[in-house]
């Protein structure tokens, strides 16, 4: 009864039909395997669902149904613990699925978290636990928002922004800049001008220091891409 979500006609009926199956379908006995395939791509298109509301209900209505099946089946086979193991690690990516979703929005991020009940909590101490991977908690994404409004809303702007170096030009923007300070400095140890030198030095460490803060956001934010 598998209806790809990307398809308009299908889609219209499948709220109707998943409305009509039993409580509990029955899964014959030997087909359990191409119950869990079926299992996996309700879950698929449950992710491309998300933004359908009627469509991710009727989806979710499929999986509770067919998961209450597959489980009676493991029973009778005696397989329930393993079985339950399994699901488990489904259910806690479906539980923590909206804080993934959101890992691109800081702010979208820190509300999502901060919203989780505690079946999610209890989800997402699991999920680290078992995988070994820990998402951060919101106050990281707290302190990226205000060192962002710190960095474009203050004269630290004027200093080119390594993620946003895309073009030739915007690259030799930063290099000119380093190369100016550092020939500025040595003219003026040269010269002996004591304020001159401090002054450059001074620039140079904050050029140094939020190249730096820049660099440790842009490595954050392409591991939770790669995440």
């Amino acid at each position: 009864m598998h209806t790809p979500p990307n398809d308009p006609k299908k889609r219209e009926a499948l709220p109707e039909t998943v409305r009509k199956l039993p409580e509990v379908p029955k899964i014959p006995v030997g087909s359990m395997g191409e119950a869990y395939e079926f299992f996996k791509q309700i879950e698929a298109d449950l992710k491309a669902a998300e933004d359908d509301p009627e469509l991710y209900n009727a989806l979710m209505f499929v999986r509770t149904r067919l998961k209450e099946a597959m489980e009676v089946r493991a029973r009778e086979a005696g397989k329930a613990d393993d079985w339950a193991e399994a699901m488990k690690e489904h259910d806690t990516m479906l539980l923590l699925r909206p804080l993934f979703r959101a890992q691109n929005d800081a702010q979208e991020y820190i509300n999502t978290y901060c919203g989780l009940s505690a079946e999610q909590k209890a989800a997402l101490d699991y999920w680290g636990k078992k995988t070994g991977i820990h998402l951060p908690r919101p106050e990281v994404f707290e302190a990226d928002l205000r060192w962002n409004s710190i960095r474009r809303g203050s004269i630290l702007r004027l200093i080119p922004d390594p993620e946003l170096n895309h073009t030739w030009f915007e690259c030799l923007k930063a290099v000119l800049l380093v190369l100016l300070l550092a020939l500025g400095l040595a003219f003026a140890i040269g010269s002996y001008s004591r304020i001159a030198t401090l002054v450059l030095l001074a620039l140079l460490v904050v050029v140094a220091a939020t190249w730096t803060r820049d660099f440790i956001s842009f490595i954050r934010k392409r591991r939770q891409e790669a995440g």
